[in-house]
């Protein structure tokens, strides 16, 4: 992993440590930068590196993320949040999904 895939890497889990908030701009503004920093990490092999830090609590931080990215259904947020989905689902398990999606 490259210096700067590293600085991705913690950027990612920055914004996965903070819950999604109750406000909708801020709550777009968290998933803009998720995807962003999504955006960057290229590799499944740096994708994977980049979660491999996550606590759970973290791990469904992130999913609620993606699945609030999805719901906007904007094309160019959809594929880095694939990603990150897929990668995620692999490292969490399914009861990831569960909790992101059973969340109010």
């Amino acid at each position: 992993m490259n210096v700067g895939s590293m600085r991705y890497a913690e950027a990612l889990r920055e914004a996965a440590r903070l819950a999604p908030v109750e406000g909708e701009a801020l709550k777009l503004e968290q998933v803009k930068a998720v995807v962003l920093v999504a955006s960057h990490l290229k590799t499944e092999k740096t994708i994977t590196e980049s979660l491999s830090g996550l606590n759970p609590d973290e791990e469904d931080n992130l999913m609620k993320f993606v699945y609030i990215g999805l719901s906007m259904k904007d094309a160019a947020m959809s594929l880095p949040l694939f990603k990150i989905h897929e990668a995620l689902t692999k490292k969490a398990g399914l009861g990831c999904i569960v909790r992101a999606v059973c969340a109010k």
